[in-house]
């Protein structure tokens, strides 16, 4: 990692807040290992950004360093893809991005955040007397953009396609910090 991990891991902690960084083994345990105990990691610390201009900042500054991501969502996949492999990375994980920032009645449409849990855009879509029907087993734990980000089918897969398929726009930070809006 970067000459001087303290150092380092202090400038995260100034953009996410304490709450957001966390770097001992004991409160990391449970975003090192996949679901199913299967893949074990190691990482320099877990950062918890809880919007996109913490997440574009702290990305600019790993960018910055050549720290390496692992962006993890509910950490519910069964394949190792949200594990990080090196104590020289960090886990990006997205559980304080839990909003659903705008249901659009008229049009139909719902912008949430890439942390929310599926069950509560099921719920927010209900309440506004819609479907959304992308709908898993781990719905309740499981969240929008690993859902995306692996293309989610679950059992209306064959009636309403994949999750891409749900989608109409994204924000996005690119791996330099930049935000991309194409919502």
């Amino acid at each position: 990692m970067v000459t001087g991990t303290s150092v380092f891991l202090g400038k995260i902690i100034d953009i996410v807040g304490p709450q957001g960084c966390f770097s001992s083994r004991e409160t990391m345990a449970r975003y090192l290992v996949e679901d199913r105990g299967l893949f074990q990691g190691s990482a320099a610390a877990v950062v918890r950004p809880a919007d996109t201009d913490q997440v574009s900042r702290v990305m600019a500054l790993c960018h910055e360093h050549g720290i390496h991501v692992v962006p993890q969502g509910g950490n519910t996949g069964t394949v190792g893809g949200a594990v990080s492999l090196s104590a020289q990375s960090i886990v990006l994980a997205t559980e304080r991005m839990d909003a659903v920032r705008f249901i659009d009645a008229d049009n139909a449409t719902i912008t949430v955040e890439a942390g929310c849990i599926l069950a509560h855009v099921q719920d927010a879509a209900r309440d506004a007397g819609f479907l959304f029907p992308l709908s898993l087993g781990g719905e309740g734990s499981c969240r929008i953009g690993g859902n995306l980000s692996t293309n989610a089918g679950g059992i209306n897969v064959l009636h309403y396609c994949n999750a891409r398929e749900l989608v109409l726009g994204l924000e996005v930070v690119l791996p330099d910090g930049r935000v991309w809006n194409g919502l």
